[in-house]
């Protein structure tokens, strides 16, 4: 079994949940009391939030995801899981700065909106993962276009996923606005809406009032590091 390096902390309550399904996911796989390797290197979300205010491209923040990759992979990681879609900003230069995989989440998210045979998301998140590049292109590669929601809306999701949801926090208010965004999403032409963020899929709970197909790229992601860990043992 390969040992996953997963780099966390951002925050610490959907690092929890990967946590969770990743050796969920390996006893589910190999039975008994068989559980998953892994190293978690977690960070102070608060040394994060104040060093990225006031810089959307977060340049103070990339050298810390870059070292924490660095020391995981020195620890005996054999491949990285960033654990938040926002922290794929960094994706390209963690991968430069290592030998070992990073298992990407957009890439895990796109091959599950294809394999469903859809061709247009909504896509939900962060300002960083709404509004950059970083995500929807490697959505767009795969064929798959994203529509992010207005900005009234997009500023309301920032703030509550950095101001309440990393602390564990979701209220019913929050989530009603966050399903009347998707349904604004579906009305413009989504035909599923990939929940961009690890800790919106918290708070809808699986939710079924969209009446389209949501995708948990937590859940998502953490299967594809499940896939990792356990592809020699499967394929040998």
């Amino acid at each position: 079994m390969k040992t996953i390096g997963f780099i966390g902390g951002t925050g610490w309550v959907s690092t929890l949940e990967y946590y969770r399904l990743l050796n969920e996911g390996v006893n589910a796989r190999l039975g008994g009391v068989e559980a998953a390797r892994c190293i978690i290197y977690s960070f102070n979300f608060g040394e994060i939030a104040r060093l990225k205010a006031g810089d959307p491209a977060q340049r103070r923040v990339r050298p810390l995801v870059v070292e924490a990759a660095r020391r995981l992979e020195a620890t005996g990681a054999d491949g990285l899981v960033l654990c938040a879609n926002t922290l794929h900003l960094f994706a390209d230069s963690v991968a430069a700065a290592v030998a070992i995989p990073v298992i990407h989440i957009a890439d895990a998210v796109a091959a599950a909106v294809r394999a469903a045979g859809l061709a247009t998301v909504g896509l939900l998140g962060t300002r960083a993962t709404m509004e950059q590049d970083f995500y929807r292109d490697r959505l767009a590669a795969a064929g798959i276009a994203a529509r992010v929601p207005v900005e009234a809306d997009r500023a309301f999701m920032d703030d509550a996923i950095m101001t309440e949801m990393v602390r564990g926090v979701f209220r019913p208010d929050v989530k009603q606005r966050f399903l009347d965004v998707i349904g604004q999403l579906v009305v413009c032409g989504a035909e599923g809406v990939v929940l961009g963020c690890t800790e919106i899929p918290l708070l809808l709970q699986a939710d079924t009032a969209a009446g389209v197909p949501l995708f948990d790229t937590l859940a998502i992601h953490a299967r594809a590091a499940v896939d990792f860990a356990l592809e020699e043992m499967v394929n040998g």
